[in-house]
């Protein structure tokens, strides 16, 4: 039976016909041009996809979960329905996708001015600007409000000052979400305001930072160096960012969730496929319980990661409040992932190892999520609160 096929009986009980069409559709897409070798190229090569993303545009994947007066389509399932996909083609794609319109994108249609909006929300929908979340620092990781990037009033503008770590997609860019410390006297939640900064404002410095993955979609220190923004091209109130960006995060986690299952399907077929066709002591290796386990795993633990995501996105579209199934489908959905590129590259064991297959990058990319959009362990202390407070 073909994937998506099999799929869509998890899918049945969530998504209607016209996003299960729509997921189809995509997935016709990428499979045309989002090549293994064209992946395994960009991913080796540090370069960015940007025939695909230009072929995103096109598709106007750019528009969904937008406003419709801006030029935006669909809603948070379409979102999930589509960044499963992606997930299962490119990871890198997903991610960029992800900070440009669910994040950056999802905060300016929902606080910024009318005229920030009318300004740059129809062309990141048509695919022709291109956004970076700047909340990150050294100091300030997984204690996100304790960052120390400065605005300080400065007339009828406000002057930046500081250094963001572990950017995506920065280098290409055309704007900056910026969160910086307006009121250095507040408690640390306190005090937070929201700038988009546009990238040819003078005094910002990108660096790009070599990683583990995430090749294709370069992570970049900014620097900021007496940066001046214009006083309303603040997003939402003076002082209020953190509250904000809570509002943001939870859509972040569930869109990661959907990332993580694509990806995590794509190891797992890699993995079941190259396990059917090798043969050793006369049988396929399927025929061994060591393998065969491990491969009933894998595709069990896809199947509970989608149906997490599929539940937390169900409540993200009803406005139901969701932060704690967030937390559980990210959480969930990224240790899966790992689990399964760790225990696929074992079954392709020196081809695993071997760059020529994609075995090798899922088992590098899948740490990351893990890691950023706030750490596993952070997403447990986030549903121990909605347990136990």
């Amino acid at each position: 039976m073909h994937r998506e096929q099999e799929i869509q009986a998890d899918l049945r009980p969530y998504l209607g016909d016209d996003q299960i069409a729509f997921r189809t559709s995509v997935d016709g897409f990428l499979s045309r041009h989002a090549t293994p070798d064209y992946v395994r190229e960009c991913d080796e090569h540090k370069r960015f996809p940007q025939q695909l993303v230009d072929g995103m545009a096109e598709q106007g994947y750019f528009a969904v979960t937008l406003p419709e007066e801006h030029g935006g389509v669909g809603g948070y399932l379409d979102m999930v329905a589509m960044l499963e996909v992606l997930g299962y083609h490119s990871v890198a794609l997903a991610r960029y996708w992800n900070m440009n319109v669910n994040m950056v994108g999802g905060a300016l249609a929902r606080f910024a001015s009318d005229e920030i909006q009318r300004k740059t929300l129809p062309l990141l929908a048509q695919g022709k600007a291109f956004f970076a979340f700047a909340l990150s620092e050294n100091g300030s990781g997984s204690d996100a409000a304790s960052l120390t990037t400065s605005a300080r009033p400065d007339g009828d503008a406000y002057v930046i000052n500081g250094t963001k770590m572990w950017i995506t997609g920065a280098l290409q860019a055309d704007y900056f979400l910026v969160a910086c410390r307006t009121d250095p006297d507040a408690k640390p939640h306190d005090g937070i305001s929201l700038f988009l900064v546009p990238k040819d404002a003078g005094g910002i410095t990108i660096n790009p930072i070599d990683m583990l993955g995430g090749h294709a979609i370069r992570t970049c220190e900014v620097v900021f160096s007496d940066v001046r923004v214009a006083a309303d091209m603040m997003v939402g109130p003076l002082h209020k960012g953190w509250r904000q960006l809570s509002t943001v995060l939870a859509k972040e986690r569930v869109a990661l969730g959907a990332i993580c299952t694509g990806a995590a399907q794509a190891a797992y077929d890699l993995a079941s496929g190259y396990a059917v066709d090798r043969h050793q002591f006369g049988r396929s290796i399927t025929q061994f319980q060591a393998i065969s386990h491990k491969l009933v795993d894998a595709k069990t633990l896809v199947d509970a990661s989608r149906l997490l995501v599929l539940r937390a996105a169900r409540l993200l579209a009803d406005g139901e409040p969701c932060s704690a199934q967030a937390s559980q489908a990210k959480t969930f959905a990224s240790d899966a992932y790992v689990q399964i590129a760790t225990n696929g590259l074992q079954v392709m064991g020196a081809n695993g190892y071997c760059m020529e297959f994609a075995m090798q990058r899922h088992f590098r990319e899948s740490k990351l999520f893990q890691i950023f959009g706030g750490t596993n362990e952070i997403q447990r202390n986030i549903v121990a609160r909605d347990l136990f407070s």
